[in-house]
Parts: C-alpha cells; sequence; structure tokens
C-alpha cells in the first residue's frame, strides 16, 4: 500500500500515519499487536517490499521491540513483542481514537475495536492529572530533570506557553 492510499483506508491508525508517522513501522506494530508474528503474514497484511519490510523489522529487533524466536514448526521465525514492544499499544490506541474522531464522516466504513470481554469499546483515553482532571494543551508545561530525580527539582523548558505563565 502506497502512502497516499493511506488517506481512504479503514484503519484510523492509517489515516493518522498518512498525517503524522512512519508508515510501514506503526502499520508493523498495529499487526503485531494484533497476533501477527511470521514475516509472510506481515507482507501479506501490509504489501510492502520484502527489502523494506526486512529493514524495518530488524530494526524493530535492534531496539528491543521485538524478539525472534524460533516458529513452532521450526521451519522459520517469528517476531514477537517484547515488553517494551507491548507498551506502545497505549500510543496505537490514542492514535487509532485521534483517527476515529477526526479522519472519518459518521457513514464511512472504520476498524474498531472492542473489548473481548464485554463487546463494548474502550473509553475515549484522555490525559489526566493526579487530582483526576482532564488535561488539555493548555494545562501542561514542558519540564527537564533525570527519571530518578524528584518532580519538583525539574527545570521547565522555555517554549511559548512557558513564557506566557
Amino acid at each position: 500500500m502506497k502512502r497516499r492510499e493511506l488517506v481512504n483506508s479503514a484503519c484510523p491508525i492509517d489515516r493518522s500515519l498518512s498525517e503524522v508517522g512512519d508508515t510501514w513501522t506503526f502499520q508493523i506494530l498495529r499487526d503485531a499487536m494484533h497476533g501477527v508474528t511470521r514475516f509472510t503474514d506481515f507482507n501479506k497484511r501490509i504489501g510492502l517490499a520484502t527489502n523494506v519490510l526486512t529493514a524495518r523489522l530488524q530494526k524493530l529487533v535492534a531496539v528491543g521491540i521485538f524478539e525472534i524466536h524460533e516458529s513452532a514448526l521450526g521451519n522459520s521465525h517469528e517476531y514477537v513483542l517484547t515488553e517494551k514492544g507491548r507498551d506502545f499499544h497505549t500510543v496505537l490506541a490514542a492514535l487509532r481514537q485521534w483517527g476515529q474522531k477526526h479522519l472519518f464522516d459518521d457513514d464511512e466504513p472504520m476498524n474498531r475495536v472492542i473489548d473481548a470481554r464485554t463487546g463494548q469499546p474502550p473509553r475515549q483515553m484522555s490525559l489526566t492529572a493526579e487530582d483526576g482532571r482532564e488535561l488539555s494543551p493548555d494545562d501542561i508545561l514542558v519540564v527537564q530533570s533525570r527519571a530518578t530525580d524528584p518532580i519538583e527539582t525539574a527545570v521547565p523548558i522555555d517554549t511559548p506557553r512557558r513564557r506566557k505563565v
């Protein structure tokens, strides 16, 4: 599938990626989250040139998103998501929800997700403060510190919003 064709895809993630991301890597990760593990299956679902797919999968292994496991049949291997890779699920879920909200007409077919146990769609994701308030872009500031430092020691980053405070 070519990048320009993603604009009309039934997948909210595809449409979002046509505007904001690396199409092939996000599609590989989307399919991996849905249980695809074999090279040939990624290739069939995404329609990507084998050299490009090979390069993307190698990179995802190198950065620790996938591990390579021997298949149960022993004649090939599988790309299995690591904890780091599985943690990307939330990014894809947020991108999917954004795409569903902003990139589809009401009467247009789209792929949706539901809770396998209840059959209901998940709640809309949001950024939430410690006290439970939903945070908008106007409610946040960018600060910098080491991950191990207390947040109170973080230094504000100079951004347009920071200058208004």
